[in-house]
């Protein structure tokens, strides 16, 4: 019973070396690779944050593009934001109105086009 013990606390002393010799060999590894796992962090948060801004820019850009379809069909009516401001040139002499009824009459032909198909 004494030889059985003595070999299961050799074997404990050897698993214990290993296990320290693997515990300062990882912290050796984590400490040489630390850079590239800061630099791979700071990497994905940019990914990250790119990402996220190119997003809101994009949802931006639409919602810009919403304001200039509206504003160019008011002045195209009503003939705002045409105050002779640095470059001015001179498009087709069409009031909103004709271009509104040039408007309606694309709709139906677009319309008509359609129904046509079906």
């Amino acid at each position: 019973m004494v030889f059985a013990n003595q070999g299961l606390y050799k074997n404990l002393i050897g698993m214990q070396r290993s296990s320290s010799t693997s515990t300062v060999l990882i912290v050796i590894i984590l400490v040489f690779t630390f850079p590239f796992w800061i630099g791979l962090g700071a990497g994905l948060f940019g990914l990250i944050a790119g990402l996220f801004a190119g997003l809101i820019g994009l949802i931006v850009g639409l919602i810009g593009a919403v304001a200039g379809i509206i504003g160019a069909i008011f002045k195209a009516l009503f003939g705002w934001g045409d105050w002779h401001h640095g470059w001015h040139f001179d498009g087709p002499d069409m009031n909103g109105f004709t271009w509104f009824l040039l408007l309606i009459i694309g709709a139906l032909i677009i319309t008509r086009h359609n129904k046509n198909k079906k």
